[in-house]
């Protein structure tokens, strides 16, 4: 009875979550950022890029594309995150949300905005109908001055 109770709680505490995932498929990512050529156009607060098909051998760019995004994290550093391009609400691989300057993404179908790039850059929807927050990939710098980034998933 014990052992019971004890795989019970167990289950509880593992099935409770902050955000429910949306239905979007998984699909590998893998993108080098380099700020010093082909994506010096990020540098700077609230700049971003959305990659949708691989740029060079090996690139793999998630269900709907990547979208990249110069923003700041919660100490307040400049930081970078990186989205998948596909509304969680909709979950459908060509509805793909629509950044702009101010730091949020919006639906074009659903009209959800969601956090790219402020405080933290969670990806949480902000305004509109969708519970469920962007796909976020892991961004880390690959080099000492910070100039090189990779996205990973």
């Amino acid at each position: 009875m014990k052992r019971f109770l004890f795989c019970l709680l167990v289950l509880l505490v593992c099935s409770c979550s902050k955000f429910e995932e949306s239905d979007i498929p998984y699909a590998p990512v893998y993108l080098n950022i380099d700020l010093r050529f082909q994506d010096k156009d990020l540098v700077g607060i609230y700049n971003h890029k959305s990659i949708t098909k691989a740029r060079i051998a090996g690139e793999k760019t998630g269900y709907s594309g990547v979208l990249i995004v110069c923003g700041i994290d919660s100490y307040g550093n400049t930081t970078y995150f990186a989205f998948d391009l596909c509304c969680p609400h909709e979950a459908k691989r060509d509805i793909i949300i629509e950044p702009n300057n101010a730091g949020t993404a919006t639906c074009p179908e659903c009209g959800t905005e969601f956090d790219i790039a402020a405080y933290g850059g969670t990806g949480a929807p902000v305004k509109g109908v969708s519970k469920y927050p962007l796909r976020r990939y892991a961004v880390s710098s690959n080099s000492s001055g910070g100039q090189e980034w990779v996205v990973i998933n």
